[in-house]
């Protein structure tokens, strides 16, 4: 029987809460999970997250192109779906960027800049860990961009170098982790399979691709209200013209934020 792994660190207040009451299986653990989400709902940014891993899944299922942004030494199938409204590093949504006729290129290249191969990056903080970011008065998600250790977000590195605009940085290096496999985003790469090249490989296709497919109950709760991938409603608290002090403080010291 499977069982929850604890952390020697400490467990947060919230895996606490899943895991009290059970004998630690994944089933009473995803039972769990069930009873909170029907009686609180997911949260808006995991709710978004997963519309929009929906959207990807949907596109693969119908295009038969399984795009996916992974990290092949963790061990993990992806860690994100890609689809429409994900974003590259050079600023661009995934729709924007065009395959040849063949596809015979690894990745398609953007038909609104110069970038020539689609590379994912997370276009929310809960993908890299930050979930707290969007809770903060005043954050405003619209112009949020993760950034290098250089400080300088993704869109002020040259999409094909990956070289820094701003400074003398050579290449993007995240930082920040990813929060499926806490690997850092040059640990990743853009990868897409057709359906008999998944199937081959033993991994999963058609519904089985869609999120949260293991656990149907959660799916129906999670993905049954249709949400808008709008930058413009929805993606974080109101943004206030007054922010709270800690965004402030971002703000006035951090020449670059939201950059």
């Amino acid at each position: 029987l499977a069982q929850m792994q604890i952390f020697s660190g400490g467990v947060a207040r919230s895996e606490r809460a899943l895991v009290a009451g059970t004998d630690g299986s994944v089933e009473q653990v995803q039972s769990n999970i069930a009873k909170a989400v029907q009686a609180f709902g997911p949260t808006p940014g995991g709710k978004k997250m997963m519309q929009a891993e929906k959207l990807a899944a949907e596109e693969a299922i119908r295009t038969g192109l399984y795009g996916v942004w992974r990290n092949a030494a963790s061990g993990h199938d992806f860690c994100g779906r890609i689809g429409p409204s994900s974003r590259c590093l050079c600023g661009h949504e995934y729709s924007s960027h065009v395959w040849s006729k063949g596809r015979k290129e690894l990745r398609p290249a953007c038909g609104s800049c110069s970038c020539t191969g689609f590379r994912y990056i997370p276009r929310r903080p809960e993908e890299i860990g930050e979930w707290w970011l969007p809770r903060r008065k005043g954050f405003d998600i619209r112009i949020w961009r993760p950034k290098c250790k250089c400080q300088h977000s993704h869109e002020e590195h040259d999409p094909n170098t990956l070289s820094c605009r701003c400074c003398g940085c050579h290449s993007f290096s995240s930082a920040w982790e990813c929060i499926t496999c806490e690997g850092k985003w040059e640990d990743h790469e853009s990868l897409w399979e057709n359906e008999e090249e998944r199937r081959l490989l033993g991994k999963p296709i058609g519904q089985a691709f869609m999120p949260l497919a293991s656990t149907p109950d959660i799916q129906q709760m999670v993905l049954q209200t249709p949400a808008q991938l709008s930058d413009d409603q929805g993606w974080s608290l109101p943004y206030r013209s007054k922010p709270e002090r800690s965004v402030r403080l971002m703000q006035e010291r951090c020449s670059n934020y939201g950059r």
